[in-house]
């Protein structure tokens, strides 16, 4: 065991975590324990890692999770964790503005009630309270003054839904009904924003303003635990899914159903997402190609003060493979997602330099698994979108506390890192190692690297001014994850 993993189990026997850890060896499965007591199968036979559904796995969901026994549908996690950024010297101060970076932190807890709830109805429910949000990130004079990063514990992504199966002359036909609060988080697959990789990313990392994956749509991620949708679905001789939905301003009054993140400006009314998929399973292999998309209308943009309203149209291509047995196992995924924004022409010279932009984001990974027990993937990304100084550029003037313009500014902006040149193209790849050594536990190591990083191979640290390189901000991400 290397001496920063070492450190970091120290950490964890050290927390609140210790009794937790003693329920992990009860139980020889990972994942979600509770629906391994419900189906009274081990997680193998419905998961290929944490994050990614065998076709055994997508049909317990596609049923509504009602597939088993009644058991009590509750299981919680935690995980701690070490995030390193490469190089922090451009930084004003990096203590400040890269908070606890390179130190063991107790990242979060998760509190779920997952699984049957009656005969035809279950779902996936997840309460997150983030520990390495408790206390302001940002704390001194200029950009991310006393800012806190969403809320310190809310409803996470979840989704509640009702499902039958019937006979229509020769096909065999499921449909149901789903309510939930993130777009695609009800999808089958681990290609859809929600569900697609990496199944986890760094909490430090997001609250730093980077994103691994550079500028992303406003449907992969942006809408996460902001909204609630209703959406029906079909499934055909296991072969087509269809799938509709709507989704409108979420606005919870009670303090279980508190969202992640600033109070999102989706308009009410018609914001539909679409799901088209064709899935064959032959064997030990299957596949699925499908088009998903959504029409969003959102009356700012929650981050940037005085920002315009946009009409978002995402829509995207993806792809799975899997090769499953019960020791060597390969799975591949790839998703495109095309993004076109209307901000209108009150925007130009405002906050934006047009008033329309696009962007496009392509993700791939290739996993290879050994037993349930070890893994590694290997991915790429990549975004490439319209120049927009008004919003991406970095803005020097210090003298006019008034600029509202635009993502990245000295006064308002919840961005560490500007553009150089206005463009927000990035690019990059990395690997993931995993290893389970017992039940409930499972350790990952996450290591990205950026070939370009908005725009190019610098760009502008938004506290100081200074010049930064792509390389500057390559990321190891070392977490533990245990549950029960």
């Amino acid at each position: 065991m290397t001496p920063l993993l070492t450190h970091l189990m120290q950490r964890l026997r050290r927390s609140a975590l210790p009794g937790i850890l003693a329920l992990c060896f009860i139980n020889h499965a990972n994942a979600l324990p509770t629906f391994s007591r419900q189906t009274e199968q081990p997680c193998s036979a419905c998961h290929l890692n944490v994050g990614e559904l065998t076709p055994e796995g997508r049909k317990f969901k596609l049923l509504g999770y009602t597939k088993g026994k009644n058991v009590l549908p509750l299981s919680i996690t935690a995980t701690g964790s070490v995030t390193k950024i490469k190089d922090t010297s451009s930084s004003a101060d990096p203590s400040v503005y890269l908070a606890k970076n390179n130190q063991p932190i107790l990242e979060e807890a998760n509190l779920y009630a997952a699984g049957k709830y009656w005969e035809n109805i279950g779902g996936y429910l997840k309460w997150t309270s983030s520990f390495a949000n408790t206390s302001p990130i940002y704390a001194s004079g200029g950009v991310q003054t006393g800012t806190k990063v969403g809320q310190d514990t809310f409803l996470d992504s979840s989704e509640v839904r009702m499902a039958r199966e019937l006979k229509l002359g020769k096909h065999d036909v499921v449909w149901g009904l789903d309510v939930n609060n993130s777009p695609s988080v009800q999808d089958l697959w681990s290609t859809t924003p929600a569900n697609a990789f990496p199944y986890r990313t760094s909490s430090l990392q997001n609250a730093w303003g980077i994103g691994q994956f550079g500028p992303t749509t406003l449907m992969d991620g942006g809408l996460a635990s902001q909204t609630i949708g209703l959406s029906a679905y079909t499934m055909i001789d296991d072969a087509v899914y269809l799938e509709i939905a709507d989704y409108h301003r979420s606005q919870p009054g009670w303090a279980t159903l508190a969202m992640a993140g600033p109070q999102n400006t989706l308009k009410s009314g018609e914001n539909p997402y679409w799901r088209l998929a064709w899935n064959k399973t032959k064997g030990e292999n299957s596949y699925m190609i499908g088009t998903f998309g959504m029409n969003s209308r959102l009356a700012r943009d929650p981050l940037v003060t005085g920002s315009a309203s946009g009409k978002y149209l995402d829509y995207g291509l993806d792809s799975q493979f899997q090769h499953i047995t019960s020791t060597h196992s390969f799975s591949a995924q790839t998703t495109l997602i095309k993004e076109e924004v209307n901000w209108g022409q009150l925007s130009v010279g405002k906050s934006h330099d047009n008033p329309t932009s696009n962007l496009v984001t392509l993700k791939s990974k290739l996993t290879y698994d050994y037993a349930r027990r070890y893994g590694v993937s290997i991915f790429e990304f990549a975004s490439k979108g319209s120049v927009d100084n008004s919003y991406w550029g970095y803005s020097a003037d210090l003298t006019n506390p008034n600029i509202l313009t635009g993502a990245c500014n000295q006064y308002t902006s919840m961005l560490a890192y500007c553009s150089s040149n206005g463009s927000p193209n990035t690019s990059g790849s990395g690997f993931e190692m995993y290893y389970d050594p017992i039940p409930y536990i499972h350790i990952v190591l996450q290591q990205t690297y950026y070939q370009s990083f908005l725009g190019g191979s610098s760009f502008t640290d938004n506290t100081s001014g200074a010049s930064r390189s792509a390389s500057a901000n390559n990321l190891t991400y070392l977490y533990i994850l245990l549950s029960y």
